[in-house]
């Protein structure tokens, strides 16, 4: 997300040309990464065949509204700019960088509070005890 963040600004306003297929660059290798990324991050998370089944699922599903999102913020009328747009992907990648900071810092009180004895996280009756979140 942060080279994404980078790329956007660079792609929508910047003068040259060529500096703006650089900030293209940025931006695709920030967006694919984020995809094998997210996955394992949500897999490693889940305990449990079915719901982390379910799950992906959901996250794949939701990628494919991502792109009908896409189709409706980047608007023909405002072309050429599309400013609308550009400011749209800058604060859905600024949503997800705060979403992954607030999920690693639950994560890691948890992890904690299940180091403690406190609690046990995503125990099921099948399920061997001990599991911990990822990040």
């Amino acid at each position: 997300m942060v080279l994404c963040l980078v790329g956007l600004p660079i792609m929508g306003w910047h003068s040259s040309a060529g500096v703006r297929y650089f900030g293209v660059f940025l931006v695709t290798a920030g967006a694919n990464s984020n995809i094998p990324a997210t996955m394992s991050y949500q897999a490693n998370n889940i305990r449990g065949q079915w719901k982390r089944a379910f799950c992906s699922a959901i996250l794949v599903g939701m990628g494919g509204v991502g792109g009908i999102a896409g189709g409706l913020v980047f608007r023909a009328q405002d072309s050429p700019g599309y400013e609308p747009g550009l400011y749209a992907c800058i604060a859905c990648c600024l949503l997800t960088i705060i979403i992954v900071c607030l999920i690693t810092l639950r994560s890691w009180s948890l992890n904690k509070r299940a180091d403690r004895g406190e609690i046990e996280l995503e125990y099921d009756d099948g399920d061997q005890k001990g599991f911990r979140y990822t990040y």
